[in-house]
């Protein structure tokens, strides 16, 4: 089957290869994988990034869904032909604090599917089966009429749901500003709709137009072009002159961490999801002063896959929305070059023999 490996450490050093089908043990699943997304950590691998996640030679992709295509002999819950999608866990400890509260993304050892162990850029991918038996709920079921590419979109989605719901703590009425128009931006403004914000405003850059078009269709209502405007002075505005309650930073930049800091209300609250590796040059004192909330945010628990579920399953969710464009494994190189351009919000990619 044809695979996209980063082959080692550093920038590029990514391949289509012809690898062999994943042989599985008693206790574990193949996936036959069906629609795959490209994350921007994925773009950040192709460029030397977040090497201490990653352990090369692997198979990347970790947004993907597909179906069930063998089970080992002592795998009772799952059958083939079940429709299934990953929360992307390949491995956990299983003994530490955060396994035992249930907070598997946090596990100091965790290897993630994509990235740690063998992921969902291939035909087929495996589950080991020590994982499920950790954390069963890794591997859940894909609900009657949900497409493969809408499965493959509920990673990122839990992802913002996650952040602005339970971390942020969005309360019905609230003003929440969001940094950063792509795939996670989108879901957030998504999440803080269904939250029930009064108003979502979205912060990007004038390349951000057709995003922004996106993220209106889907609940934004400000728009805020930051290499044009202060976006301080124009949330300030915004809320006469009270601040955002809450701000979802998928953008990462540490301007970002200072704008949010003024531009917050007094008591209010900052998620950050977005990366910066460059220090943080700033005092600190205002969010003491203003006693301002800052939360580091990565990833999701089941508590979040159950409710994203529910949501779509009651029409309030769309995930098919951002996808962009949709290309063969083949095009993986493409398809980077494509997001490296601003070109496409999300792309998914389909498997090859």
């Amino acid at each position: 089957m044809k695979a996209v490996v980063k082959t080692k450490h550093g920038p590029g050093n990514i391949e289509i290869k012809d690898v062999p089908i994943p042989v599985i043990g008693d206790d574990d699943v193949l996936i036959e994988i069906k629609a795959a997304g490209i994350c921007g950590s994925d773009l950040g691998f192709s460029q030397g990034d977040l090497a201490s996640i990653l352990y090369p030679p692997v198979i990347l992709g970790h947004e993907f869904s597909g179906v069930v295509d063998k089970v080992g002999k002592n795998v009772s819950a799952w059958k083939p032909g079940d429709r299934v999608v990953s929360d992307n866990t390949g491995s956990v400890c299983g003994h530490c604090y955060a396994c035992a509260t249930a907070n598997y993304l946090s596990c100091p050892e965790r290897r993630g599917l994509g990235y740690g162990i063998d992921g969902g850029f291939a035909k087929y991918t495996k589950i080991l089966g020590e994982t499920l038996k950790i954390f069963p709920g890794s591997l859940l079921k894909i609900p009657d009429g949900m497409s493969f590419e809408e499965a493959a979109l509920l990673e990122p989605s839990c992802d913002t749901y996650r952040a602005v719901i339970q971390e942020g703590k969005l309360m019905p009425g609230e003003v929440v500003v969001v940094y950063g128009a792509g795939t996670l931006g989108q879901f957030s403004v998504q999440a803080a709709r269904v939250g029930g914000a009064s108003r979502i405003i979205v912060v990007g850059l004038k390349k951000d137009k057709e995003r922004f078009e996106v993220a209106g269709k889907i609940g934004a209502t400000d728009f805020i072009f930051a290499d044009e405007a202060d976006p301080v002075a124009q949330v300030i505005e915004l809320t006469g002159g009270e601040g955002a309650d809450l701000v979802i930073d998928c953008a990462g930049a540490n301007i970002v961490t200072k704008q949010a800091i003024r531009l917050l209300r007094t008591s209010g609250t900052l998620v950050k999801i977005g990366y910066d590796a460059a220090p943080f040059d700033q005092s600190l004192n205002e969010i003491i002063d203003r006693e301002i909330k800052v939360i580091g945010h990565f990833g999701y628990d089941w508590v979040t896959w159950r409710n994203i579920l529910r949501l779509w399953e009651a029409g309030r969710l769309s995930l098919d929305t951002i996808i962009t464009h949709r290309m063969k494994i083949s095009q993986f190189n493409e398809a980077l070059e494509t997001l490296k351009k601003g070109e496409a919000i999300k792309i998914i990619l389909y498997p090859e023999d």
